[in-house]
């Protein structure tokens, strides 16, 4: 039974099997970075937390694709599809972080890093509020 887009060779080499040594690494490592993950999801970076995040997702996706769904074991065309795709994952991922960096000021959500804008939502913000209250418009008195 013929495999397609595989060559009579890599038929071969793919009826062998492989020592589960590699596995076992494979899936020490994926260990390794969910505890880096973890790790570092309590910590507070904010200048290069998403960044860190998306790097070691996707360390741990290719090292699934490669070790557990056999690609390493594929030449030509199933490595051409994955390369492919991962560079479409890497623009997806790019040009919203681009367009977000680069945004007028005034449409950037209020309290992220690239916006200089008071963020009400925390009480350092709302300091004001206690002084006037609803943005500085005061009730009318109860008594006559």
């Amino acid at each position: 039974m013929a495999v397609v887009n595989e060559t009579h060779s890599e038929e071969h080499n793919m009826q062998e099997h492989h020592g589960t040594g590699r596995y076992w690494l494979v899936w020490a490592a994926l260990l390794a970075f969910t505890f880096i993950t973890v790790i570092t999801g309590r910590m507070h970076l904010p200048t290069f937390g998403l960044l860190l995040a998306l790097v070691i997702a996707t360390v741990k996706g290719t090292l699934v694709l490669l070790f557990f769904m056999h690609l390493i074991d594929h030449k030509g065309a199933n490595r051409l599809v994955m390369g492919v795709s991962l560079l479409f994952v890497l623009i997806m991922i790019m040009a919203p972080m681009a367009d977000f960096a680069t945004r007028f000021r005034g449409s950037n959500p209020p309290g992220s890093h690239v916006s200089d804008l008071k963020d009400l939502n925390f009480p350092e913000a709302q300091g004001d509020a206690k002084h006037g209250g609803s943005h500085g418009l005061k009730l009318p008195d109860s008594h006559p």
